[in-house]
């Protein structure tokens, strides 16, 4: 039996990072419009380790971090391009919904997410974004109010919209700023100059 050693990941951006024999990050930039952020603020500071595994369900309230929690840092999703689209899987996405007595927010996790950016054929650009599974949670409340909560299962249960976790989040923006940077397009959707040069290419 094998086992992996979790690599170490950078405490402010979430992303893996090189770290020194104490465990701390090595100097990195943020890895997202570097010429805009340059240093990364988790540069210097002791790292953490992951991926973590959430818990079945946490509340909204409980004064903690989702690194507190586990939830973050989450598995690295992996990042295929293809012509104008790039598309990300292995995405964890965080679903909310309320408990039946107390109303606090109530969350769980799903893996297995799927990201997909670009420019379509006619220069626009686009996000999607598709969470792995439908968010399920059969048990006691965690606020501690001692109700029993149901998420995403029976009728009438309808956690909201997934969203991705925020280490999905910078890698989603690094490939924005990796794509854009790699066609030259500039501007929010290609102008048409850009979408004739880029045919062109095609």
């Amino acid at each position: 039996m094998t086992t992996t050693t979790p690599e170490p990941r950078c405490p402010y951006c979430l992303m893996p990072v090189e770290a020194t024999t104490e465990g701390v990050a090595v100097v990195h930039d943020y890895p997202y419009a570097v010429a805009t952020y340059g240093q990364c603020d988790g540069s210097n500071k002791p790292t953490l380790t992951g991926p973590g595994t959430p818990p079945a369900a946490w509340s909204s309230e409980v004064g903690k971090t989702y690194v507190e929690l586990g939830v973050l840092p989450s598995p690295i999703p992996q990042v295929k391009r293809d012509g104008w689209t790039v598309t990300i899987t292995g995405v964890r996405f965080t679903h909310m919904d309320h408990c039946p007595k107390c109303r606090r927010a109530l969350l769980v996790a799903t893996d297995g997410g799927v990201i997909q950016l670009g420019f379509d054929d006619k220069g626009r650009g686009f996000e999607k974004e598709r969470p792995g599974a439908r968010a399920t949670y059969d048990g006691p409340c965690p606020s501690g109010c001692g109700a029993r909560v149901f998420i995403g299962i029976g009728p009438f249960s309808r956690p909201l919209r997934g969203l991705p976790v925020s280490d999905a989040r910078t890698l989603q923006w690094r490939e924005w700023e990796r794509l854009r940077r790699e066609l030259g397009v500039h501007t929010v959707e290609m102008t048409p100059t850009d979408l004739a040069r880029l045919r062109r290419k095609r």
